[in-house]
């Protein structure tokens, strides 16, 4: 049971990877922390594994590749390029002997970790995402203390758009410079 569990593991991390590098081959952009570990998770997959049968060896290779550990978040609007000894989601990672988990808690993902990254599209999703409070908040039909924490998570949200952004011309500048 557990070799098909890693083999539909394989199979999500492949998929993940391989919508990445298209993404990022038409141009769109990645920010956050861990923006330069998700190109070259992109990047690594692709010069790999893209247009390759993908059988049990190649998927149990592709979950054993820490450099590929790449999460897809799309409640958080966030990809999470997983390390086991950065990551805030792992409570046990300061614990001695522990290695750590293989994948991330996105139960409880923390905004400050190192392991995220955010990508245009996600970037898109979070803006449909502050259209929709402001519909909600338009209606006047919450009560104030739902309202008010609509408020603070617009707020939070938009900030995280903003952050996006002002990364972009660094990024930009960066690629050029290649």
């Amino acid at each position: 049971m557990l070799e098909v569990l890693d083999q539909e593991k394989g199979l999500a991390l492949a998929e993940t990877l391989t919508e990445a590098g298209e993404r990022i081959d038409a141009g769109e952009k990645v920010s956050g922390p861990a923006a330069g570990r998700y190109r070259a998770a992109a990047a690594e997959f692709s010069a790999r594994y893209a247009g390759t049968y993908l059988g049990k060896r190649e998927l149990r290779a592709l979950v054993a590749n820490p450099r590929l550990q790449v999460y897809e978040d799309p409640k958080a609007f966030l990809t999470c390029n997983h390390d086991a000894f950065t990551a805030l989601c792992n409570p046990d990672r300061d614990r001695a002997g522990n290695g750590g988990r293989n994948t991330p808690d996105h139960s409880r993902c923390h905004p400050a970790c190192a392991n995220i990254s955010r990508t245009d599209s996600q970037i898109t999703a979070l803006r449909a995402e502050v259209a929709l409070i402001d519909a909600d908040a338009d209606t006047g039909l919450d009560p104030y203390p739902i309202a008010a924490r609509e408020q603070q998570r617009k707020d939070h949200l938009t900030a995280i758009i903003r952050r996006h952004e002002a990364q972009q011309p660094a990024d930009i500048e960066v690629e050029e410079r290649r």
